[in-house]
């Protein structure tokens, strides 16, 4: 039964139910009230009764009985009801004879080569649910979608509905009828006389198979998919100036067991922009806005560049405070090659920021996410600034999200600003072991809690950070304690502030040097992307000589005292320091040391990142440093070259000539140091976190203070980096290209599995 005529029986049954009913039930009292079943009981009595209103002990009323049976059809537990009385023990029973919907027992199908769980799957039926036509139909619509993905074009799909071997239960069966199954062999565009059949068929998602392909090896034509890529076509001819280009038809030609797409295009005339105009500006200047456009006169006509025109003014109005700007464009015919273009701007009404309402802090103090934003009350609606706040407080690390919304006012022509936060847990304990080729096992654990508060209760939320941490091994042992108050005197000025002792034997096989101190520092934003920064540390160095080493080196033996004085300039405008893609960095510090060590260094680095098709990332890397003072320039002022950060082909320490080691072939360094780095990193295996590269690395080591005459040494070699949240892990394999007597010219294996923390 159609639910059409269904809904009309219930009505005309209400209406005499109504109508004639009324004399014979007036006042009549319910003293019972039953489900009775025409056909299966496929639905438990106790749910039919829930959807019931009227009440045993009630009077009778033919109103609420309508909205009984409403309420039931509601419920979608049956396909019909019919509503009788009698006469029982002094009243009235009232009878609900339903038949309730069929229950699904068994899905089957026949004629179909995909697999039964997959179509099964697809139908998205429930075996033990009710059903009905509407639900089928979306099935079988379903299962069309499907075998029209998979290259069946022609396919066709009916059901049919029996029972089940289980009483009460209802079976379907869809029939299929798959067509043949449509694998491409080549596509061909006729009528492209502008664009080569190459740049068309890169805009498709539809490829022939290919041999190397065992995924997609066997699959046909995915007709919805093709669809797709016909709008795709036509984008692609109006963004190059054919704005009437359409695909006119798609013909399949067979191909033995294959077929041909042919793709028929007319192109039309190529149109390129006669002139372009912007109406309706009132508050702010032409020529600040025309500069904005990509759509220009004499430039080829293109509708992305439409798009990019609509947001860039968009952007333009919202930064300055109006936010219900509107603008459409108008494109009119000029010849029948030239178009002329008009931006139609409606302003709308300067918006001022009223309040900024911030939720979802229940830890962070809310000063410690207003001092974080761009914009404050009294400002200027501005959508740049906003965007700012939000990559601001997502790079305090505290939040799994922030949500920044703007809302109207109470006030007219005010905008509040909605600030929604998600904390999450910023304490952490990190423990376990890491290795690499400079310094092997290393056991590690490192406390830290990035939004501490030293004064108040509780102890969190003011976006304080302290950190402990340890580092253990054969060749290592560090501790330190770090402090970090990111905005002393509420003012964004960092100041930091640790204890550390470290116990290096790694740096050589000959000496053992050890360093205790602590260190204070402040560092100051200049800008968006630049910092100023300065430190004093006093440090104790003891220098430990093996007994058999070169009287050159025990020369360096002792201990020594000393206070340092740097300071350090920084412009960043990398997007990510886990993974970074685009942006630049550049550093230049200069550093003097007073006490038992005097000497004093510059260095210059800087880093550029290009993102190119692909996800792939070129950078370039270099250094420059060079330290100077009295004559004795102690060891571990000076500079070395070799290992997994710099030159990857040579041993840590071991990129040096001849003539800056002792007798017995033990680096010594050098007074200048400078080297850069040149790497391609690509994508693995679709994975975002695993990443391999191929690199060339080259520098120089002079033993003279700002002196550029050292040896050129380099490398080349290619590895892998996989990120992780403990840290990346980063396999290198290198060659050195110049060797000595003391390097061997052979392949150098060079492994770091991050543990050194923040």
């Amino acid at each position: 039964m159609t639910s059409h005529l269904r809904q009309l029986i219930q009505a005309a049954f209400i209406f005499l139910f109504l109508v004639l009913g009324q004399s014979v039930l007036h006042a009549e009292k319910i003293t019972d009230i039953s489900i009775q079943y025409a056909g299966a009981q496929t639905v438990d009595r106790a749910a039919l009764i829930t959807q019931i209103r009227s009440k045993v002990g009630s009077e009778l009323d033919a109103m609420e009985v309508e909205k009984d049976i409403k309420n039931l059809y509601s419920s979608g537990l049956v396909d019909n009801v019919r509503v009788l009385t009698e006469p029982h023990d002094g009243g009235v029973r009232v009878i609900f004879l339903v038949r309730t919907r069929a229950i699904l027992g068994e899905v089957s199908f026949i004629g179909n080569s995909l697999a039964t769980n997959r179509l099964r799957k697809e139908t998205e039926l429930e075996i033990g649910e009710a059903f009905d036509d509407t639900v089928l139909e979306t099935a079988r619509v379903n299962l069309e979608d499907l075998y029209k993905r998979k290259g069946f074009s022609n396919v066709g799909i009916t059901y049919k509905v029996g029972g089940a071997e289980r009483p009460g239960f209802s079976r379907v069966t869809f029939v299929v009828d798959e067509g043949v199954l449509e694998r491409l062999n080549k596509i061909k565009f006729y009528g492209n006389e502008s664009i080569s059949d190459r740049l068309l068929s890169g805009q498709m998602h539809v490829k022939a198979s290919r041999a190397y392909n065992i995924f997609k090896k066997n699959q046909g034509i995915d007709s919805s998919e093709l669809e797709e890529d016909i709008v795709r076509i036509e984008e692609y001819y109006r963004n190059e100036g054919y704005i009437n280009a359409r695909v006119t038809d798609v013909v399949r030609e067979p191909v033995g067991s294959k077929v041909d797409l042919v793709i028929h295009i007319n192109e039309g005339n190529r149109f390129t922009v006669n002139e372009v105009s912007v109406s309706g500006i009132k508050a702010v200047s032409k020529k600040d806005v025309l500069p904005l456009l990509e759509m220009r006169e004499g430039a080829v006509y293109s509708s992305e560049s439409i798009s990019t025109d609509l947001a860039g003014l968009r952007r333009y109005y919202s930064d300055n405070g109006y936010s219900n700007v509107r603008i459409s464009p108008r494109v009119d015919a000029a010849s029948e090659t030239m178009i002329n273009i008009e931006y139609a701007v409606s302003e709308g009404v300067q918006s001022t920021v009223e309040l900024i309402n911030i939720s979802g802090n229940d830890r962070t103090i809310d000063k410690v996410i207003r001092r974080e934003l761009a914009l404050s009350p009294g400002d200027v609606y501005n959508e740049t600034r906003l965007e700012v706040s939000r990559n601001r407080l997502m790079g305090l690390g505290f939040f799994h999200g922030v949500n920044v919304t703007p809302s109207d006012s109470e006030t007219p022509d005010h905008t509040d600003i909605n600030i929604e936060v998600r904390e999450k847990s910023t304490g952490t304990v990190n423990f376990g072991a890491g290795f690499s080729s400079i310094d092997n096992l290393v056991g590690f654990m490192d406390i830290v809690q990035t939004n501490f508060r030293l004064f108040g209760k509780p102890h969190a939320g003011a976006g304080e950070k302290i950190r402990f941490g340890v580092q253990y091994g054969r060749r290592r042992k560090d501790f330190q304690f770090d402090y970090t108050q990111p905005w002393l005197f509420d003012k964004k000025l960092a100041l930091g502030t640790g204890l550390y002792y470290r116990d290096l034997l790694y740096l050589s096989y000959k000496y053992d040097q050890t360093i205790g101190g602590g260190y204070m520092s402040l560092r100051k934003p200049l800008g968006e992307y630049t910092t100023l920064s300065f430190k004093t540390s006093l440090e104790n160095y003891q220098i430990d000589v093996d007994s058999d080493s070169s009287n050159i080196l025990k020369e360096e033996e002792g201990e020594y005292d000393r206070a340092l004085f740097a300071v350090n300039y920084v412009i960043n405008t990398t997007d990510s320091q886990y993974l970074t893609r685009r942006g630049h960095r550049l550093s230049l510090g200069t550093d003097v040391s007073f006490g038992d060590v005097e000497t004093y260094g510059v260095q210059l680095s800087g880093s550029k990142y290009f993102l190119l098709p692909l996800d792939t990332v070129l950078s370039i890397n270099g250094q420059y440093r060079t330290v100077d003072g009295d004559d004795n320039v102690p060891i571990f002022e000076r500079e070395f070259l070799g290992g997994a950060r710099n030159l990857r082909g040579y041993e840590y320490r071991e990129a040096s000539s001849t003539a800056l080691r002792d007798e017995q072939g033990e680096p010594l360094g050098g007074r200048t140091a400078a080297y850069f780095t040149a790497e391609y990193s690509f994508p693995l295996v679709n994975l975002k976190k695993f990443r391999g590269h191929v690199f060339y690395d080259g520098g120089i080591l002079s033993n003279d203070s700002w002196d550029f005459g050292g040896d050129y040494l380099s490398d080349y070699g290619f590895g892998v980096d996989l990120y992780l949240p403990m840290g990346p892990i980063r396999l290198d394999v290198a060659w050195p290209m110049q060797t000595n007597e003391w390097v061997e010219d052979k392949m150098r294996f060079q492994f770091n599995m991050g543990y050194q923390f923040r």
